[in-house]
C-alpha cells in the first residue's frame, strides 16, 4: 500500500506541473514544424581526436535530433554536454523527449517534438567488414559483391525496416539515420562508373534499394540529385591521423552515411559537416574529430498524434535509481509492475517506482485499459557493484557445433557483444583489431543466453579445433567486461 500512495502522489504532482491534458484527437494539431536531423559516426566514442569538437560540431549544425554511431559508452556523456535526452538502445540524442513505443523491439524511438505529437526515428550502424567498395576495387565480380551485401548488411537492416512498417502505415513521419557501410544505388550508375578509381561498374546496392522500396526517400539526393555535381562523400574524412588507424588514398571514398525520410515530411535542405574545405561541407570544426563526415538534413513535417503508450524512460536502471515509467492516453487504466504491484493511472504522466521496491533483474510492465489491448514493455535493474559474468554451457564442443553462451550483469548498451578468441590472446592484441573470431551482439540486454553458430555469427564459422574463451565486450569497442573459462573445439 505504501508504494501505491507514493506512486500516485508523484504522478499527480507531475501532471499538475508538466503534463498536457491534450488527448489523442487534439494533441498533434495540423501545424507543420521544422526539424533538423544529423547522422554522425563519431568514431571510437569521439575521444581520439577531440570530444569537445564532437560537441561543437553538433551545436554548429543546429540539429534537433542526432543519430550517433560508434558511441562506445559515451552517449550519456555527449547528451549531458548538450543538456539533451538520450536513448541507449538506439543511440539517439535529442532536444525532445524520447519514448520507447510498444512493438518497436528497440529498433526505433518516438520523438515527442511537441506535447502530444511525435515522429519516429531509427538509427542504424550496419556491419563494416568485408566492405563492398573495397571488393569492387580488388576486382570482385558484381555477383560476388551483391551476395556479400545481401547476406551481411541487408540481413542486418531488415529487422529495422520490418519494425517500422506499421508506423509507416499509420502515417507517422519516419526517419532513418545511420552509417550503412554501403553506398547508394543512385550513386553507382552506368553514368557515374569511373567517377572514382574504385567505381569500376554500376552496382544496385541492396541496402539503399531496400530502404527506398520500404517507402523512404534519400534526403541528400532529394536536394542534390546529380551525384557528379554533389557526391556528398561521408567516408573517409580528413581528420588527423591516429597511430591505430589512418585511412588513405587506397581506401575508397564514398557516401555511406544517410538520413532517410518517409511520410508527411518535406526535405528543405541537406548538407555535410566535416573538415574545413572539404567538398560539400558547410559546417566545420578544426580539427575534425572523426573519420566520417556527418549528414545534416532539414525537414518541414507534420507530426502524428501521440498513440496510447507505455514506455520506461530507460531500459536499464541501477539499484540506486528510481524507475520512471511514462504513459500517454491512459484513460482509467492500471499499470502492472511485475514484483511490485498494480497502480491506477489516467491521462498522461509518469509513474515513479522507488528503487527500494525493486529487485534486481528484469521487470515486466503492462498498461491495462478496459476494452483495449494490453500494452507491454519491460525494464532491467542491475547492481553496478556486481561484476559482469560470461560462461559457456560446456567446456568442449565438436567442430561446427553451436556454442551456447550465457552472460549477466552487463551494462545493456546497444552494441555490447560477445566475441570468441583464442585462449591466451590478451586485451592489447584485441585493441589492435586482431584475434577475434566469431562474434554476436547481445541485443542491448544486460543478461541472457544465446547460441553462436553458422546462422547467428557475424563472422568466421565454424571454429577450427583449438582452445578458446568467450569475452563480453563493451559497446562496439575493445574494453573486455568479462571472460569465460576456456573451452575446446575438438
Amino acid at each position: 500500500m505504501k508504494i501505491f500512495v507514493q506512486a500516485v502522489a508523484v504522478v499527480a504532482l507531475l501532471c499538475l506541473t508538466a503534463c498536457s491534458s491534450t488527448g489523442p484527437d487534439t494533441a498533434a494539431g495540423d501545424a507543420p514544424i521544422e526539424l533538423r536531423l544529423m547522422s554522425f559516426n563519431i568514431e571510437w566514442g569521439g575521444t581520439h581526436v577531440s570530444f569537445d569538437n564532437v560537441v561543437a560540431a553538433i551545436r554548429l549544425s543546429g540539429a534537433d535530433i542526432v543519430g550517433i554511431q560508434e558511441a562506445e559508452g559515451n552517449l550519456a556523456r555527449l547528451a549531458g554536454e548538450l543538456g539533451w535526452h538520450y536513448n541507449l538502445q538506439n543511440y539517439v540524442i535529442s532536444k525532445f523527449p524520447l519514448l520507447d513505443p510498444p512493438g518497436a523491439d528497440r529498433r526505433f524511438v518516438l520523438v515527442e517534438v511537441r506535447p502530444g505529437a511525435v515522429v519516429a526515428l531509427a538509427n542504424v550502424h550496419l556491419p563494416s567488414d568485408p566492405y563492398g567498395p573495397e571488393r569492387v576495387r580488388d576486382d570482385a565480380s558484381l555477383d560476388e559483391v551483391l551476395a556479400l551485401e545481401t547476406g551481411l548488411r541487408l540481413a542486418a537492416l531488415r529487422p529495422t525496416l520490418d519494425a517500422l512498417a506499421a508506423t509507416l502505415k499509420s502515417g507517422t513521419p519516419a526517419f532513418i539515420t545511420g552509417d550503412f557501410n554501403a553506398p547508394s544505388h543512385t550513386d553507382w550508375s552506368e553514368t557515374t562508373t569511373g567517377a572514382r578509381p574504385h567505381m569500376k561498374y554500376a552496382v544496385d546496392w541492396p541496402t539503399s534499394r531496400a530502404v527506398e522500396s520500404a517507402g523512404f526517400r534519400d534526403s541528400w539526393r532529394e536536394m542534390h540529385p546529380d551525384p557528379a555535381a554533389s557526391p556528398g562523400l561521408t567516408w573517409w574524412a580528413g581528420r588527423p591521423p591516429l597511430a591505430a588507424y589512418a585511412p588513405g588514398a587506397n581506401d575508397p571514398q564514398d557516401r555511406i552515411d544517410f538520413i532517410w525520410v518517409a511520410g508527411p515530411a518535406r526535405t528543405t535542405a541537406s548538407t555535410l559537416a566535416g573538415e574545413p574545405g572539404a567538398r560539400d561541407v558547410t559546417v566545420s570544426v578544426s580539427p575534425w574529430p572523426s573519420d566520417h563526415r556527418a549528414v545534416v538534413s532539414t525537414f518541414v513535417t507534420t507530426p502524428a498524434a501521440m498513440p496510447r503508450l507505455l514506455s520506461p524512460q530507460r531500459r536499464i536502471y541501477s539499484t540506486a535509481e528510481d524507475a520512471v515509467i511514462t504513459y500517454r492516453n491512459a484513460e482509467d487504466s492500471l499499470i502492472d509492475v511485475a514484483g511490485v504491484g498494480s497502480f491506477p493511472v489516467s491521462g498522461d504522466g509518469n509513474l515513479v517506482v522507488p528503487a527500494g521496491d525493486l529487485d534486481t533483474g528484469r521487470h515486466d510492465i503492462a498498461l491495462r485499459t478496459p476494452g483495449k489491448t494490453d500494452i507491454r514493455s519491460d525494464f532491467w535493474r542491475i547492481d553496478p557493484a556486481s561484476s559482469p559474468l560470461v560462461e559457456t554451457s560446456r567446456r568442449s564442443y565438436d567442430v561446427g557445433e553451436a556454442v551456447q553462451i550465457s552472460w549477466k550483469n552487463g551494462p545493456g548498451n546497444r552494441n555490447d557483444y560477445l566475441g570468441i578468441y583464442e585462449a591466451g590472446i590478451d586485451a592489447e592484441y584485441i585493441a589492435g583489431y586482431d584475434g577475434g573470431l566469431a562474434w554476436i551482439y547481445v541485443d542491448a540486454l544486460p543478461e541472457g543466453t544465446l547460441r553462436l553458430d553458422q546462422a547467428s555469427s557475424m563472422s568466421a564459422w565454424p571454429l577450427p579445433r583449438g582452445s578458446y574463451v568467450v569475452r563480453l565486450l563493451k559497446d562496439d569497442g575493445y574494453e573486455v567486461l568479462a571472460e569465460s573459462q576456456p573451452f575446446t573445439v575438438r
